[in-house]
């Protein structure tokens, strides 16, 4: 009886010592689970905020990639836009001197202008005017007289001693009318005897030095509003 009774315990202490390991284990068990659930839910948030992120710059930069397409779009439409009206205006200013070339006695004036202005910017006495054909037969016949208007015409009034003299200097040159013949719409080129200086007041030269000119009117007059307005919209 005594024996079976030390067996009995043993077995229950057995038993008590078995579920307990059994219950450490299990509480082990749940703990490495929850820490577990734990690390995988901080680690898929982080995967999460990573994704978020990344596709919000992905939309950022489809944004700025579709923003930066539409002003360059807008860019191209406005440099044609200044091409064009440049284009308008050079054209303009080419239809009115075809007008001026049908004028004999305007263009004539025109010339004899073109001449004082070009001779008073070579300091050298003796000068050559070179034309086209069409225009040495308009001035050739006319030439002695157009020499006389220039030795005869007085300056203009003005406020500056240093311009009145170079107005005046002019006046004691010598100036031939070549016969060689340039190829241009219309206006001359002076040179000095040895051709080593050349004044260009041909309509294609002038017309060539008011183009950049043009360019920045256009640019200032007619774009700097639409400039400022796309500033505002980007915030620059």
């Amino acid at each position: 009886m005594s024996s079976d009774l030390k067996v009995e315990d043993l077995e229950k202490a057995l038993m008590q010592r078995a579920d307990d390991l059994a219950e450490e284990y299990l509480q082990r068990a749940r703990r490495s689970h929850d820490h577990f659930i734990s690390d995988e839910n901080v680690r898929l948030q982080l995967r999460e905020e990573k994704e978020v992120m990344a596709a919000k710059m992905s939309a950022e930069s489809i944004y700025r990639s579709r923003v930066q397409s539409s002003e360059l779009m807008v860019q191209k439409k406005l440099d044609q836009l200044r091409w064009q009206l440049i284009k308008a205006v050079i054209d303009q200013v080419k239809d009115k001197t075809r007008h001026i070339v049908k004028d004999k006695d305007r263009y004539t004036q025109l010339i004899i202008k073109f001449i004082r202005h070009s001779a008073n910017k070579i300091n050298q006495k003796n000068l050559i005017v070179e034309l086209n054909e069409n225009d040495y037969q308009l001035i050739a016949p006319q030439w002695e007289r157009i020499i006389e208007q220039l030795g005869s015409e007085s300056p203009q009034p003005i406020n500056s001693p240093a311009k009145k003299a170079v107005d005046e200097f002019m006046f004691d040159k010598s100036i031939e009318l070549s016969k060689q013949f340039h190829r241009m719409s219309g206006g001359i080129i002076v040179y000095n005897q040895t051709r080593s200086i050349r004044i260009n007041n041909t309509f294609e030269g002038r017309l060539e030095r008011l183009s950049d000119n043009i360019h920045q009117l256009v640019a200032e007059h007619f774009f700097s509003e639409l400039s400022h307005e796309s500033d505002k919209i980007h915030g620059r």
